[in-house]
């Protein structure tokens, strides 16, 4: 009695494989675009609250991290939407830097 290749495991995953191959692209689950926009909002509400609980201590009116805590501070108080979505926007361009393979300081000129 002679196996035949698509018959068993091996015949559904020749099947399964074939099937993939031809599909360009899989569908977008509702119900996952609505965890993501979930999630993004829980992740930006807690950068946004770890930064505004590091306020610097002592600095002057121009030192950057207390103009930057005000910034957030006033952002914050007048349009929450706005903070959060560019807390996620400074939250991506962190992760894109990060992701560079040679990811040097540019050198200063003198």
């Amino acid at each position: 009695m002679g196996t035949d290749r698509h018959d068993g495991l091996a015949g559904l995953v020749a099947r399964l494989d074939a099937g993939s191959r031809s599909a360009a692209t899989f569908p977008e689950l509702p119900a996952l675009a609505d965890m993501r926009i979930q999630w993004e909002q829980l992740h930006a509400d807690s950068r946004l609250r770890i930064t505004l609980q590091q306020a610097p201590a002592e600095g002057g009116p121009l030192n950057s991290a207390v103009l930057v805590h005000r910034m957030l501070t006033l952002m914050q108080e007048t349009s929450p939407g706005y903070l959060r979505h560019f807390v996620a926007y400074a939250d991506a361009l962190s992760w894109l830097e990060q992701m560079q393979p040679s990811a040097t300081p540019a050198k200063r000129r003198r």
